[in-house]
């Protein structure tokens, strides 16, 4: 068994080991793992023997989570946290009402986070002093990044909230960020670049067959359809769950379908096969916002198609109204139908159908439920905040409504039973107040405009043009988000997907112009590969890495 991270580095000049060196220094090293394994197999046989499931769950799975920390490379450990994170915790929590579900992903993504920082310390000091032509538009993302991480913690210096309300916001808010750093710090193969895509494309195809069960066996017991299709990114059946997320992933999956296809990369059926699939599910989902996600989404992948002349603006126009027209009816038929019946006059119809969104005096001290515009309206609106708690808010997670870990935040309590943290940018203000805010959007909003520049230069390949067209059209769609709903603080669906097109942005624009297209070969001159591999250069074969191998 052999160690990557642990080989020896040797200088450019240097000729690779032997053969039988390199064997004989690979059975110490499996003698000396030897003894360790043979630890945890007792220790898990001891356990075992205590006859409870619970305790043989848990130590199994921290045995299990230390080897695949040392054992698996970063790029399987993504692949494993898109299968955790996308598939196993919501499904685990719909089918089989596990609510602790959630902290699968968060372990998992704890985990990748730790892989990246081991790989950030241990790696090669080429790639340390690595300075790329792009640096400087990366820091469009990275700056704000950091100012949001700065604040964070500067409110929480400031505000001191209970370690239970620091712990809930820790878990919620910051283990995914590893994956935004793992593609700024390192430099992928563009094949596993590729890859990691299309997987995303498998998961969207996955939610139909769910999202059929869901709709015709489940919904129909419900009081109300909405929000009961959530496929396998978490709910409960009588509660409902993401299905704004749900319709959000699969508008993700057909975007990027249609740039492949629009850079040769796919087929025209393979590719209309993806959007009827993905249309299929947000006819089935019920978001009233898929009718500004999705034609923008389109557009921003086809524009140069649709702009193309005015034959195809036309063309496009009425495929786009058919398109909405259709998903209008389907909603109407399916959901929409009985609500606004009721409803006398267009004002009524008008809120039934959406408008309570722009309402600031929307509050429902029963229910606790209150719209996005008076969660705004209540945070402006509040007389007892300082210029300082303006600035830096009250700490993390002190707008938390509830929580597994340390109950309400401070916030939360003074509201009660008002749900506050019905938006992020609300969260946002109430938490790490305007400049944390400010900071936090910019970073969304800097991927959009590091993207949009890439897109417009042109310089990457099919691929790569392909990836950065259906981030910069899903980023835009996350600036949404920022007064949709608070998932993106706290739900790990939300965020994965978030940070992997940021992350994917950066990855192409700071290294892609340096990377080869030829999958068998390195990222790039400065991308180092393990020393097992077979390649032509005898200083790479030297070389580490397990990011995109």
């Amino acid at each position: 068994m052999k160690m990557p991270f642990f080989a020896g580095r040797a200088t450019a000049s240097a000729a690779p080991a032997p053969f039988s060196k390199r064997k004989a220094a690979n059975k110490r090293l499996s003698w000396l793992l030897l003894f360790p394994l043979l630890f945890l197999a007792m220790l898990v046989g001891a356990v075992a023997g205590l006859d409870s499931p619970v305790l043989l769950v848990i130590v199994s799975g921290a045995v299990f989570a230390m080897l695949a920390f040392f054992l698996v490379n970063a790029n399987i450990l993504l692949h494993l946290l898109f299968l955790v994170t996308f598939v196993i915790q919501g499904s685990a929590l719909y089918f089989f009402g596990l609510r602790s579900a959630t902290w699968i992903a968060v372990g998992m993504a704890g985990l990748f986070g730790m892989r990246t920082f081991m790989d950030l310390v241990v790696k090669s000091r080429q790639q340390q002093k690595r300075v790329t032509e792009e640096r400087q538009p990366v820091l469009l993302v990275m700056l704000p990044f950091y100012a949001y991480l700065l604040c964070y913690m500067v409110s929480i210096v400031l505000s001191r909230p209970s370690a239970g309300q620091l712990m809930s916001a820790l878990k919620s808010n910051l283990p995914m960020f590893g994956v935004l750093l793992a593609f700024y710090w390192f430099a992928w193969r563009p094949v596993s670049l590729e890859r990691l895509w299309r997987s995303l494309i498998w998961i969207g195809l996955l939610q139909l067959p769910v999202v059929l069960y869901q709709h015709f066996f489940v919904s129909t017991k419900r009081n109300n359809g909405f929000d009961s299709v959530v496929g396998t990114f978490g709910g409960t059946p009588l509660g409902g769950g993401l299905s704004s997320m749900l319709v959000l992933f699969v508008i993700a999956v057909s975007v990027y379908a249609l740039a492949r296809w629009n850079r040769g990369l796919m087929s025209r059926p393979l590719a209309l096969l993806v959007f009827s699939i993905g249309l299929a599910v947000i006819l089935l989902g019920e978001v009233k916002a898929a009718f500004i996600w999705l034609p923008l989404g389109v557009f921003i992948v086809l524009r140069q198609r649709i702009m193309k002349n005015l034959f195809s603006v036309i063309a496009y126009g009425i495929l786009a109204a058919t398109l909405m027209g259709s998903i209008y009816f389907v909603y109407n038929t399916l959901y929409w139908g009985q609500t606004l019946s009721h409803s006398k006059s267009l004002e009524d119809k008008f809120d039934a159908g959406g408008g309570y969104f722009f309402d600031t005096h929307n509050v429902n001290y029963l229910t606790g439920e209150i719209s996005r515009g008076a969660s705004l309206a209540l945070w402006g609106k509040d007389a007892a905040s300082s210029l300082p708690k303006r600035l830096l808010g009250y700490g993390p997670g002190a707008s938390k409504s509830s929580s597994s870990i340390g109950g309400s935040g401070v916030i939360a309590r003074r509201f009660a039973p008002l749900n506050v943290d019905a938006t992020t940018l609300a969260v946002l203000l109430w938490d790490v107040g305007i400049l944390g805010a400010i900071a936090y959007s910019l970073t969304a909003l800097g991927g959009v405009i590091l993207g949009w520049r890439y897109i417009r230069r042109g310089q990457g390949s099919a691929a790569q043009m392909a990836i950065v067209e259906a981030s910069v059209a899903v980023l835009v769609i996350y600036v949404s988000l920022l007064v949709y709903n608070r998932t993106m603080l706290d739900e790990p669906t939300v965020q994965l997907l978030y940070l992997f097109c940021l992350g994917s942005v950066i990855q192409i624009c700071r290294y892609g112009h340096a990377a080869p297209v030829a999958p068998a070969t390195p990222a790039g001159a400065d991308t180092p590969v393990r020393g097992r591999r077979r390649v032509t250069n005898p200083a790479a074969a030297m070389q580490w890495s397990t990011h995109g191998e």
